[in-house]
């Protein structure tokens, strides 16, 4: 009996072992292939990257800093990943049933909107390119909010329905942003500013406008 147990601890300890060494094989060739794809913006087996970013997040992001990598990259390519599979599908939504989500941190610092329960309420005062922004998309069907945080998204997606969501921010909020509408089944696509920070954010306005008419 003695002897079933030891040969069982040895069968059990030799697949932990073998797992462990499969994991890392696995997460080795992923980040191979994530560096790859941030280096020369050419998507290889990206299902496979999805897995790896989505299951072995830590430990690939682990292997980017063994090798003095920055490993926001791992989080740059997931997103530049999902917006290209759900891009379609985005593209495809009606513009009435798409929602936009700005960060209220693009405001002006002077910046004199008032906060509601539909996030801040801009009056187009011209000091920052949010007010522009807003009344162009929704001239073209778009509703645009502009929000303080997540909460209120969860809050005004689930008021108002909408079946495609583009959402700007910081790449954390994007990302962030882009698992929850996987969650809600909803096409999500996100756009990561270009300096983040708590005030005066910057956005590059001209590939936005160009993003929301496709």
């Amino acid at each position: 009996m003695l002897f079933n147990l030891n040969s069982l601890y040895v069968i059990i300890g030799q697949a932990v072992v073998y797992s462990l060494l499969f994991l890392l094989i696995i997460a080795v060739f992923g980040s191979f292939l994530i560096a790859y794809s941030f280096k020369t913006e050419r998507f290889i087996l990206p299902n496979f990257m999805l897995f790896c970013i989505s299951l072995l997040e830590n430990l690939v992001k682990a292997l980017f800093r063994l090798v003095r990598m920055d490993d926001s990259i791992v989080d740059e390519v997931g997103i530049s990943l999902k917006n290209k599979i759900g891009l379609r599908k985005y593209k495809e939504t009606p513009f009435n049933k798409r929602m936009i989500f700005l960060p209220q941190c693009l405001r002006s610092a002077n910046c004199p909107s008032k906060l509601s329960p539909e996030g801040m309420q801009c009056i187009n005062c011209g000091r920052c390119e949010i007010g522009n922004a807003k009344k162009h998309a929704e001239e073209i069907g778009y509703r645009v909010f502009i929000v303080p945080g997540s909460s209120f998204i969860i809050r005004l997606v689930r008021e108002h329905r909408p079946q495609a969501i583009l959402g700007v921010g910081c790449m954390g909020e994007v990302k962030a942003g882009l698992e929850m509408c996987e969650k809600l089944n909803l096409y999500g696509v996100g756009l990561v500013l270009d300096k983040d920070g708590c005030v005066s954010t910057v956005l590059d306005w001209e590939k936005f406008y160009d993003f929301i008419v496709t």
